[in-house]
């Protein structure tokens, strides 16, 4: 009796296997655009969209701290252009003690926006 040949791709492993999905929504931009990549890839969609997926970096949402520290900052130059302005009308001397706690206050904004940095990559 002959053997019977098999055709077709080798079976995978289960653990090759894909066997979960996501739905996503595009707009029809995103959706012609996300197509040319793909094509531009030689990829079809679902594979261009699985390794772009599987190869991106997540950039972490700014942690309230960091909002509020950011927020001090625009603060705090709002202040310098004033203490620039009040330098230009009055002098160097009478603003230089502003200068100093603005100074002192920047350092430690950054000092705090550097250890929550290095905290949340651990």
């Amino acid at each position: 009796m002959k053997e019977k040949k098999l055709g077709g791709r080798p079976k995978l492993a289960n653990y090759q296997k894909r066997t979960k999905c996501f739905r996503v929504m595009f707009t029809e931009n995103d959706y012609i655009y996300i197509q040319s990549k793909a094509e531009q890839a030689g990829l079809s969609v679902n594979e261009f969209c699985h390794q772009a997926a599987m190869d991106c970096q997540v950039c972490q949402r700014i942690s309230p701290e960091m909002v509020s520290a950011i927020r001090d900052l625009s603060g705090i130059a709002n202040n310098v252009n004033q203490i620039a302005h009040q330098m230009h009308t009055y002098g160097l001397e009478s603003v230089k003690q502003q200068c100093f706690s603005i100074i002192s206050e920047v350092s430690r904004i950054i000092t705090q926006v550097k250890n929550n940095n290095h905290d949340s990559k651990d």
